[in-house]
């Protein structure tokens, strides 16, 4: 078995429902009924060998395989959206965007350029550092409009959108999504990117549920992302678990500034029951940190400290600085 076969087998386990470029997945298959715990399983394959796969990105480089340097990039998205890793994720992928941009000079598949450029953003996000992920971003939404590629574009502002979200301009996330809404109509029977359809809209309603969420209309909120709920259980492909669980840490987050925080607790005891079984470590540390807040506005200070216990230990098994410091702080914050 090749390294890139081995790497993309590994992540259509982690996440089945998401679009790719990279020519092996034509060629492989997800799982239609996966055993209990297999995602988490083909993770923990992709975590011990990240090292491997990053050493042999540096030498495709080196020889000049432009196309296995991307395509190897896209394979470890799974690995580093559900475990961070960020100090590596951003190496390699610089490395990708360049492989992508040389290749699509020649007769390489200029769709890669934007999928490396949206993968690098998230990597920026992680770190806290808007503006390279916001560069990048505007980049993706160029290089895909310029190859006529509907999905990628959509997905670039997408992540714009997230972005925007991440620095409470709520307003203009909302409207970067909607923006996506309507790309994504643009897709028709048979274009590229067509059967993502579905998922890419349930991405989208989540994404503005948070979005309303964040402008206080609870109630337009709590719609939105009970709607998208149905949607990730009802997929023409399966149900989207890892997703239902971000849902239920936005229902959480939301139920939280309303003003409940025991029906926000219900919620994010749902999302880390299903952060633990996807073996999705930096969004479990993600719900725990929500869910102590709950316990903590609920008046369970011990549960609060225990769950601000457990996201930071999970946060430093991933590397996870910023995310470590700051749950450190709110201990001591809980503690005084």
């Amino acid at each position: 078995m090749s390294i890139r076969w081995f790497a993309a087998a590994a992540d259509l386990r982690v996440i089945p429902h998401r679009w790719h470029l990279g020519p092996v997945y034509d060629r492989l298959t997800a799982p239609e009924h996966p055993e209990p715990g297999d995602s988490a399983r083909a993770l923990r394959e992709l975590r011990a060998e990240r090292d491997n796969l990053a050493a042999v990105i540096h030498a495709a480089e080196h020889h000049g395989y432009d196309d296995l340097v991307w395509q190897l990039c896209e394979a470890m998205w799974s690995l580093h959206l559900r475990l961070g890793f960020h100090a590596q994720w951003i190496e390699t992928h610089l490395r990708g965007v360049e492989a992508a941009r040389r290749g699509a000079e020649e007769f390489g598949d200029r769709r890669a350029v934007g999928r490396m450029l949206v993968q690098l953003a998230f990597a920026y996000m992680g770190v806290g550092d808007a503006d390279r992920a916001e560069e990048a971003l505007e980049a993706a939404i160029v290089a895909d409009a310029e190859c006529g590629h509907l999905r990628g574009r959509a997905t670039a502002l997408e992540a714009l959108g997230l972005l925007r979200l991440k620095l409470w301009r709520h307003d203009e996330a909302r409207l970067g999504f909607e923006e996506a809404q309507r790309v994504l109509g643009g897709i028709r029977e048979g274009d590229d990117g067509r059967r993502d359809v579905p998922r890419a809209t349930a991405l989208l309603e989540h994404h503005i549920g948070r979005a309303l969420t964040q402008e206080g209309a609870f109630p337009a909120a709590l719609a939105k992302l009970n709607d998208a709920l149905v949607r990730f259980r009802t997929l023409p492909g399966g149900a989207d678990t890892y997703n239902e669980g971000r849902v239920y840490m936005s229902l959480g987050e939301t139920h939280l500034r309303a003003g409940d925080p025991e029906l926000a607790l219900v919620c994010l005891d749902k999302a880390v029951e299903t952060m633990t079984a996807e073996g999705a470590d930096l969004q479990l540390a993600d719900a725990l940190e929500q869910r102590a807040e709950g316990h903590r506005l609920a008046g369970h200070p011990a549960e609060a400290a225990e769950d601000l216990r457990a996201a930071a230990a999970r946060y430093e098994k991933q590397e996870d600085a910023v995310g470590a410091e700051r749950v450190r702080e709110r201990l001591a914050a809980l503690a005084g």
